[in-house]
């Protein structure tokens, strides 16, 4: 470890590695907080990041290098659950436009990557633009909401919005995500206004769509999830239910006829 003054640590975390792309010129160690504004876009892309996922963010970093875009990295500690973990985004953003008050906010989930210039965010005019994608539920049409790039303009509506989505936090279950708590503040967003982002600027690697801007690779795939666990829980309590109704159903006809 290199020793500078605090505010500019350096910490590195041996025995995160991972395989470089072809050409690429990365390290396994990364700041604790990295920041570059000679880009010249009116916006910072900000991502944070937990230990296990250095090998990730150190691939968004080499793409936002690649497109010489402005930049802001911060190693967090991870809480109990990946859920509560994801629940930082809200205050990560709020804390980012108060660093960065000259620039907007362009947030990415630390396993996303550059893919090609994302020029659209130059036609942004509204105070937040997110990827809302319509979904069928029971039966009924509703619009499901992506936070994986996020983009908040350093309005006073932008700062609104991030502050009511922070505040939002305890209204949610406690293996609720970030997108939940946004879900949550929707009541209190008058005058709010929001973008819909395209789809190839929140992809997913492995879904049908068209080619990426910015590409997500889904890390969290790999993580303990209590939330999935619970619903699977639940889904087999229900099964084991069901086949006693029907073991009991049966058996109690075949005594009828006994």
């Amino acid at each position: 470890v290199r020793m500078i003054p605090a505010a500019k640590r350096e910490v590195a975390l041996p025995g995160l590695m991972r395989q470089p792309e072809p050409g690429a010129d990365l390290t396994d160690e990364l700041p604790e907080e990295v920041t570059w504004l000679g880009g010249g876009q009116r916006f910072v892309t900000c991502a944070f990041y937990t230990a296990n996922y250095l090998d990730r963010v150190l691939r968004l970093k080499d793409s936002l290098n690649r497109f010489g875009l402005n930049h802001h990295l911060k190693l967090v500690p991870r809480r109990r659950t990946w859920e509560a973990t994801t629940r930082l985004k809200a205050a990560f953003v709020a804390e980012c436009l108060e660093r960065f008050p000259d620039h907007d906010v362009l947030y990415l989930d630390a396993d996303a990557i550059i893919r090609k210039p994302p020029i659209f965010l130059n036609s942004i005019n509204s105070d937040v633009g997110l990827l809302f994608t319509p979904v069928m539920r029971d039966g009924k049409r509703f619009l499901s909401i992506a936070a994986g790039t996020l983009y908040v303009w350093n309005t006073q509506g932008g700062r609104h919005f991030t502050n009511i989505w922070r505040m939002n936090e305890p209204k949610v279950a406690p293996l609720g995500l970030d997108e939940d708590m946004i879900y949550c503040a929707f009541n209190e967003l008058e005058g709010v206004s929001f973008t819909a982002l395209p789809r190839s600027y929140s992809k997913i690697f492995d879904s049908p769509g068209p080619d990426p801007v910015i590409e997500h690779f889904q890390a969290s795939r790999n993580q303990l999830k209590l939330s999935k666990l619970m619903r699977r829980s639940r889904r087999a309590i229900y099964i084991a239910l069901l086949v006693s109704v029907v073991v009991i159903a049966v058996s109690s006809i075949l005594r009828l006829f006994n």
